[in-house]
């Protein structure tokens, strides 16, 4: 399937599939199938985000507004009133995925890091099918979990933090060293952080929250 050009409606493309992959423009490799094999989505559909056409294989949209390209995308992105993330979120939210794998969105500008993941939690809000996302760092390892509401279970092994960017009510159990019954949470209150799993950890969230993991 060839990437959409910028006359098409982008309902016209459905990858049909639960998981998609994100490429940004801060990847320092491509995402080719034997990057991606080890977790699970070597066959997943992959979208470049503006500059991260440089990262992507064989991606079915390229959306964007070209500044971190060189040139202008397919799916251009005419005004700045919203990031190329919110762009790209904009245009998929009529597919069927329910998972999102984000590469080379974390580091850089720490203003559009942070706009990164208060875009995620915003498309969780409005779209309630959307169960998972995962930002990868440098390394390609997972660096931060967003979950929806309700009750989740994640392997750690190490220190991790939850957050909130809303006040939320969150329990936290399974093998972890501090476990809570049900507690109030604050926005981005520090009470969840500095937590240290070994194995099976389980929450339960009111609200869509993030999972932070700390590198060893």
């Amino acid at each position: 399937m060839q990437p959409l050009r910028a006359t098409e409606d982008w309902s016209r493309f459905d990858a049909k599939a639960e998981r998609l992959v994100l490429a940004g423009p801060l990847l320092s490799r491509k995402l080719e199938g034997g990057v991606l094999a080890p977790m699970g989505l070597a066959d997943a559909p992959q979208i470049a985000v503006d500059g991260g056409i440089r990262f992507a294989v064989d991606p079915v949209i390229w959306a964007g507004d070209g500044d971190s390209a060189g040139e202008k995308p397919p799916q251009f992105k005419h005004g700045q009133d919203e990031t190329d993330l919110r762009f790209c979120l904009n245009g998929i939210r009529g597919w069927h995925w329910r998972e999102l794998h984000l590469f080379g969105f974390l580091g850089g500008s720490r203003a559009h890091e942070l706009a990164n993941l208060g875009e995620i939690h915003s498309e969780m809000t409005m779209r309630t099918s959307f169960a998972h996302a995962v930002f990868y760092g440098a390394s390609l390892a997972p660096a931060l979990h967003f979950f929806q509401e309700g009750r989740h279970k994640l392997d750690i092994r190490g220190r991790f933090s939850l957050l909130s960017v809303e006040p939320a009510q969150v329990r936290i159990g399974g093998a972890c060293a501090y476990k809570t019954d049900a507690i109030e949470l604050r926005a981005l209150s520090g009470r969840g952080v500095s937590n240290e799993g070994s194995g099976e950890v389980v929450f339960d969230s009111s609200v869509p929250f993030m999972v932070v993991l700390e590198e060893p």
